[in-house]
């Protein structure tokens, strides 16, 4: 018997147990370490096969007892007996292995003037996060992002172990000058921007995921008036000489405002009727109210397909009528929801830079 065969310890009970073991031996029966307990009692091994065969040597004469059963073939054998068992050991195993492809914790280090939140932000932007699959992950593109949104931040290095990311980061100085700051004519995208109006309006909602929001809900912005700031002044968490005061960004966010529109629309006076060319003078009559309104409706349909986003929504619409000698001139006011925020680069050391806090 090898080790990893199915074998069987027995106990055998009962009187001249070596007349037994005799005419087992000369059937060719495989007993191995036989251990005589006493006169009446022996101990040993055998596979299942000669034990069935030594049970129908034994008859009634002696009492055949199983104590154990050893070998990798009889666990394999037992195992397979139990479905169950084997679809629960399988379903563990894979949520093992499934689990070790996803995002468990990510640990940042380096960072100095730039909050940890807002480089979490950065990651999540790429996909990085808690729970991420990670063989989906693009690791180029997330530490180009990082540099795209921090151009303060001199070196990345995005790795993982096991189930845990790391990020290290190393900042420029503080006190950057303006050639660190500005863009360099390779990396043109690489620099500091706020969101700005371009559109005079009313501010329904703002949100900001990058940035600092300077404006609120209800208030009336101008065109070119900066809504989220891409400079964001912090206070130093340790006593340390030279600790930031600021940092910079690539704003990102999201404005919604209400914007006035007061347009001018003209359109004929009199409709023309039925009849000859001789009293069709006298045939025109002016158009009703409906007609006028429908004209009119039929106008601003069309300039809102021209000069509004497809995402504007008009939301109140006011008619004013005004007839002249063969035109009818519609004055309109309009109440239009749409976003207005843009990007607008941060040139820092210009009078325009944001760098003031303004």
């Amino acid at each position: 018997m090898n080790f990893s065969a199915h074998r069987v310890q027995i106990k055998i009970e009962g009187f001249r147990i070596d007349r037994l073991l005799d005419k087992a031996m000369k059937c060719g029966l495989d007993l191995r370490s036989i251990k005589m307990i006493s006169e009446i009692e022996v101990l040993c091994w055998v596979t299942p096969d000669d034990l069935k065969k030594l049970k129908k040597a034994a008859g009634a004469l002696y009492k055949i007892t199983e104590i154990s059963h050893y070998g990798v073939e009889y666990r394999i054998k037992k195992f397979l007996k139990a479905p169950i068992k084997i679809i629960g050991v399988i379903l563990v195993l894979a949520l093992v292995i499934s689990q070790s492809f996803f995002v468990k914790t990510i640990e940042v280090n380096g960072y100095k003037g730039i909050p940890e939140t807002e480089l979490r932000q950065c990651l999540a932007e790429s996909g990085i996060r808690e729970g991420t699959y990670i063989p989906k992950i693009d690791w180029a593109e997330a530490e180009s992002h990082i540099y795209d949104v921090f151009p303060q931040i001199t070196w990345v290095q995005l790795v993982y172990e096991g189930r845990k990311i790391f990020l290290n980061i190393s900042e420029s100085g503080n006190n950057l000058s303006t050639e660190e700051l500005l863009p360099s004519s390779a990396s043109k995208d690489r620099s500091y921007s706020n969101i700005v109006a371009n559109r005079s309006g009313y501010i329904e909602t703002i949100s900001a995921y990058r940035g600092m929001i300077l404006a609120e809900k209800g208030d009336y912005v101008e065109k070119g008036q900066v809504l989220i700031s891409g400079y964001v002044p912090i206070q130093a968490t340790v006593f340390e000489e030279g600790w930031p005061t600021e940092y910079f960004v690539k704003s990102k966010g999201e404005i919604w405002a209400r914007v006035p529109y007061r347009l001018t629309f003209n359109q004929e006076r009199y409709v023309k009727g039925s009849g000859t060319k001789e009293n069709i003078v006298e045939n025109k009559h002016e158009k009703s109210e409906k007609q006028i309104k429908e004209k009119v409706n039929q106008q601003i349909r069309q300039w809102a397909k021209e000069k509004l986003p497809e995402n504007a929504q008009i939301l109140n619409k006011d008619l004013n009528f005004s007839y002249k000698e063969n035109i009818i001139e519609v004055s309109v006011t309009l109440e239009v929801r749409l976003q207005i925020g843009e990007e607008q680069e941060i040139l820092i050391g210009q009078e325009n830079s944001d760098s003031s806090g303004d």
